[in-house]
């Protein structure tokens, strides 16, 4: 089971960055920053954890102005200290196969780690899609006409599959439809219209969708939020509403071990915290259960899962969604997760 943060797809379009060297040991454990106290009211208590591991994250500079590189770090349980990794390069994703910070997010590399794939803007009408072998740092270039293709130049890896990479479109915030990039044959193919939030592997994905008979339905600066989410087979060729909430906007920001969506529900999407959003836990096409009500529901993002659950970042702190435990904050360090804990 791989699960993709939802913000994926409004991530940047261009990306040119090179692998990084093998991430040597250090000697110590420092902090990024002294993380303040949260500034979202009603923010959950640090929980402890019961089990050992070590998160990698990647922490964006801050948004107060002030000039500060990203950090990548490894976030240590239960201890919760966290250490600098100088390596890191911005690095969105730690590559556990070669023990690498790579400049891409978890999406778009492959299952075994081997390589790792991003678009470019080329000339004209055309895009430029980049496989690179983490090993040897080899990039192999596919240039694509993107009016042939039926899709814009700007887009952005969604997954990198074994049957290939799937593309989704992203200009200033996502675009319905989604192709599928067979790097054996280079030929791209239209696979849905529809605007597909996150892949769970095995040809299942999650999906936004607006149902039009909605009176009130949620708009942010950009445009008309999805107000329902739909699940996609493509082996069977099936679409089932799993959740439909009018006068909300959904998306899926992550999914648990068993394929299940973590759906972010909020009535203003305008506004960075509303205060009646809501996490949802879908357990089936009719049944979702409340995992958490009020403004953090509304921060989390990025959502990375593992044997221990499901890992979200947000500007106040790493939180953790378990079956047992529920929605747990584990530590006050702003950051997103690169990978599951190990």
């Amino acid at each position: 089971m791989r699960s993709w943060p939802a913000a994926l797809i409004v991530l940047t379009l261009a990306c040119a960055l090179a692998c990084n060297p093998a991430v040597k040991p250090i000697a110590k454990s420092t902090p990024s920053a002294a993380p303040s106290p949260s500034p979202i009211p009603g923010d959950l208590p640090l929980s402890p954890v019961s089990f050992s591991c070590r998160l990698p994250i990647w922490i964006p500079p801050p948004a107060d102005g002030r000039v500060h590189a990203a950090k990548n770090a490894f976030l240590a349980f239960p201890s919760k200290s966290v250490t600098i990794d100088p390596t890191g390069n911005d690095g969105r994703f730690f590559d556990r196969a070669f023990s690498r910070w790579l400049p891409v997010g978890r999406h778009a590399v492959s299952l075994d780690g081997t390589h790792y794939a991003f678009t470019v803007l080329g000339q004209q009408d055309q895009f430029v899609i980049h496989i690179v072998d983490v090993a040897s740092g080899k990039d192999q270039a596919f240039p694509i006409t993107a009016s042939a293709a039926g899709i814009m130049p700007q887009n952005v890896v969604l997954d990198y599959t074994p049957e290939g990479i799937y593309l989704v479109q992203a200009f200033e915030g996502p675009i319905p439809g989604m192709w599928l990039f067979d790097p054996k044959t280079g030929s791209i193919r239209l696979m849905t219209k529809v605007l597909v939030q996150v892949s769970v592997g095995g040809s299942i994905f999650w999906m936004g969708a607006l149902n039009p008979a909605d009176p009130n339905p949620v708009r942010s600066k950009l445009r008309v939020e999805s107000n329902q989410i739909w699940r996609l087979d493509l082996i069977a060729g099936r679409q089932i509403i799993w959740v439909d909430r009018p006068g909300t906007g959904l998306v899926v920001i992550g999914a648990d071990r068993q394929g299940r969506p973590l759906t972010r529900a909020v009535h203003d999407a305008i506004h960075d915290l509303d205060p009646t959003a809501e996490l949802l836990l879908s357990l089936d096409d009719a049944t979702q259960r409340s995992v958490h009500k009020g403004p953090i529901a509304a921060s989390l993002s990025g959502g990375i899962t593992d044997d221990h659950g499901v890992w979200f970042g947000s500007p106040q702190g790493i939180y953790l969604f378990s079956e047992a435990d529920g929605l747990q904050k584990v530590s006050d360090q702003p950051g997103y997760p690169a990978n599951g804990c190990f």
